[in-house]
């Protein structure tokens, strides 16, 4: 088992990892061995490092940068975080899911919230509640079959998200389109 969380997006304001750079500093108080893995570019590095920096987390906090292969890190976690503002469809969750990773998301409006079923196949956390946040990722770092099991679950979830049960949903919309036109 790999002792790492990763995070993956833009390093900008709406993904709000500085939020989850705070919660991390909880999350090591009960695991010192697992690691904070952030995938991404963006214009707030300098900050988010300096921030890392300055809660003396550089032991256990990466900022990984870009990467053209992001299922290489997902299949190396043990956990996946969001911690965005606002989300459209977060395709990170959805790809996350699809390696069996459980993920720990921030309830933002949108996204997570029609991806997740909480306590099934992940945690959705209030926004900014980093403690909950922290609470819910210990929770799956200190019980492996929950995590095991979430896992499978999301798994599963992924599937409903694969091109081959997504296309025929869209042909039928678009023929139910057409002979409402027709109509």
């Amino acid at each position: 088992m790999n002792k790492k969380v990763i995070a993956v997006g833009r390093l900008a304001f709406p993904k709000n990892f500085s939020s989850l750079i705070s919660a991390w500093k909880y999350v090591i108080e009960r695991h010192a061995d697992w690691t904070l893995e952030i995938w991404g570019e963006g214009e707030l590095r300098t900050e988010l490092e300096e921030q890392i920096r300055n809660n003396q987390l550089t032991n256990n906090i990466f900022l990984k940068g870009y990467t053209y292969d992001i299922f290489s890190p997902l299949y190396e976690a043990s956990i996946f975080t969001l911690t965005s503002l606002f989300e459209g469809l977060p395709l990170v969750i959805i790809e996350a899911m699809s390696c069996g990773v459980p993920v720990v998301s921030y309830a933002c409006p949108c996204g997570p919230q029609d991806i997740i079923a909480d306590g099934h196949d992940g945690f959705l956390v209030p926004v900014n509640n980093e403690k909950v946040l922290a609470d819910r990722i210990c929770r799956l770092i200190e019980d492996k079959e929950l995590r095991k099991e979430m896992g499978k679950a999301a798994r599963l979830k992924a599937e409903q998200y694969d091109i081959k049960n997504i296309i025929p949903m869209w042909m039928e919309l678009f023929n139910q389109l057409i002979n409402e036109k027709r109509k």
